[in-house]
């Protein structure tokens, strides 16, 4: 079964997750990319968290920049969003709009780890259900700057055993 991990980060914890999750599954990956990415360099700044809160509690949806790879061509895909404001970051929800419908892969997105702050995904995960009906297996991590983010990679491993059975 071919498997790309299709992720959305800011401040490169959810890329090193992914990342990492692709070398224990054996997946590719690609990453979501807004036309105009809010500015980061490392750890994001007051108005940074604000803009990308405003995007998801007001429902605006960036534009993405086109995926240089075929998605049809895989037959999983596994998302990866950082919880902004309690749900998907803004541009996972693009992702999702523009491409799940149009393309039918919907039923292709079968696995899902989200990164935050407090570990607290419930909200995010209610999101991606509703949108995603063959959602399984999903896996809450902790932002790098957490003290609880020293869990992150013996739980990549089992997410990792779990979407490999």
């Amino acid at each position: 079964m071919k498997t790309i991990i299709v992720y959305y980060s800011l401040d490169g914890n959810t890329k090193r997750a992914a990342k990492e999750l692709a070398e224990k599954i054996g997946a590719d990956t690609c990453e979501i990319l807004p036309v105009k990415p809010l500015p980061s360099k490392g750890k994001p700044s007051f108005g940074t968290i604000m803009k990308g809160g405003g995007q998801v509690t007001f429902g605006l949806c960036p534009k993405l920049r086109e995926f240089p790879l075929d998605l049809a061509l895989y037959d999983r895909i596994i998302l990866g969003t950082p919880v902004w404001a309690g749900r998907c970051a803004a541009p996972v929800t693009s992702f999702l709009k523009k491409y799940c419908p149009k393309h039918a892969l919907t039923d292709k997105i079968t696995a899902a780890f989200t990164l935050s702050g407090s570990g607290d995904d419930t909200r995010c995960v209610r999101q991606l259900r509703k949108l995603l009906p063959q959602l399984g297996q999903t896996v809450s991590l902790a932002d790098g700057r957490s003290p609880l983010s020293q869990e992150n990679s013996t739980r990549l491993a089992k997410f990792a055993a779990m979407t490999a059975e």
